[in-house]
């Protein structure tokens, strides 16, 4: 009896001494986790040639500091650190690079806009083209990185320009920090005016303009005028789904010759455009081949091929609410441009 109690004491004393142990050990391993975490991003790095980040880990999770080189860098930092065994999470408090001057150029030639420069981070850079994407059927080209260092009101007065470009038949436009130098081509002197009173208003926040823009012959604005006009009051009929004219077209489009002829040197750019019914890709097909049959019709009636072009901007443009039958009638239209050469 005596032996089985000495025993139990015997075991009971060492299940508190690895209690003990236990104890005193776990805390030290659980102090030298984020060290050895730490050293192995570190080395992880250093093996990627990777030396301008800064790195701190608390328990399992890793913060990430520095001035990234460049916007590729600094997402492949992060996806490396993500990727080291035993990191919970990456907390990513990298910098963009700073940059001097600021810069952002505009290149419009009457249909696409390029853009090329800087914007602060990827979402003003996704929201800057979302944007303009929607002001312009051909499209933006998108050349812009990511950097820091931007000017007071960068964002705004960015967008503002890229907004008022639709305004110009084209243009050129080079901003450096608050100092932007515009040049191109415009309608009329007060679409000019009008320009520069939007652009001007950024002086208060220390923006400089320099203006080069020329007015351009009056006939082709009474041209877009005449178009207009006739095109608000009427619009050309195609029957439903296809790219074939109706048979109520003729005088309409009579007429649309007539007034071409009154701008013979400027060409015209026939846009067709859609509602928001059906796929978006065959919408863009459907309304480039309705403007190319309108193309071919004035073409018939005597307007010079090499005046007419023909582009489909489908569902992207729409002037009502696609959410009625009225809104969406409105949006399935045929529209001129004149471009003065």
């Amino acid at each position: 009896m005596r032996m089985k109690s000495k025993l139990v004491y015997v075991q009971l004393f060492g299940v508190l001494l690895l209690f003990l142990l236990m104890l005193i050990a776990v805390p030290r391993y659980k102090h030298r986790i984020p060290e050895e975490l730490q050293h192995r991003l570190q080395k992880h790095f250093v093996a990627h040639g990777i030396d301008w980040v800064s790195i701190r880990v608390e328990g399992r999770d890793a913060i990430l500091s520095g001035v990234a080189p460049t916007v590729e860098e600094h997402f492949r930092v992060v996806k490396l650190a993500q990727a080291v065994p035993g990191i919970r999470t990456v907390e990513d408090k990298i910098s963009p690079m700073l940059i001097m001057p600021y810069r952002m150029t505009m290149q419009y030639d009457g249909q696409a806009l390029t853009l090329t420069g800087y914007m602060p981070s990827q979402k003003s850079k996704a929201d800057l083209l979302e944007k303009l994407e929607r002001l312009y059927p051909s499209g933006v080209i998108d050349r812009i990185d990511i950097g820091s260092g931007e000017p007071r009101e960068w964002n705004r007065f960015v967008e503002t320009v890229g907004r008022e470009l639709t305004k110009v038949k084209m243009a050129s436009v080079n901003i450096v920090d608050q100092e932007m130098h515009i040049s191109g081509k415009i309608v009329t002197e007060a679409e000019k005016a009008s320009l520069e009173s939007s652009l001007n208003a950024f002086k208060t926040t220390g923006y400089t303009l320099h203006t080069h823009i020329v007015a351009l012959d009056e006939s082709a604005h009474i041209c877009q005028q005449k178009f207009n006009e006739v095109l608000s009051r009427d619009k050309i009929r195609f029957e439903s789904g296809k790219s074939v004219l109706t048979s109520q077209n003729g005088d309409l489009l009579q007429a649309l010759s007539d007034i071409a002829s009154l701008c013979p040197t400027a060409k015209i750019e026939v846009i067709g455009h859609t509602d928001n019914k059906g796929a978006p890709a065959k919408n863009r097909a459907l309304s480039l081949e309705r403007a190319k049959v309108v193309v071919a019709r004035l073409f018939g009636l005597g307007v010079r091929l090499e005046r007419l072009s023909a582009m489909g901007a489908g569902e992207r443009q729409p002037v009502a609410e696609n959410t009625t039958e009225e809104g969406r009638a409105k949006n399935r239209r045929i529209e001129f441009r004149v471009i003065d050469n």
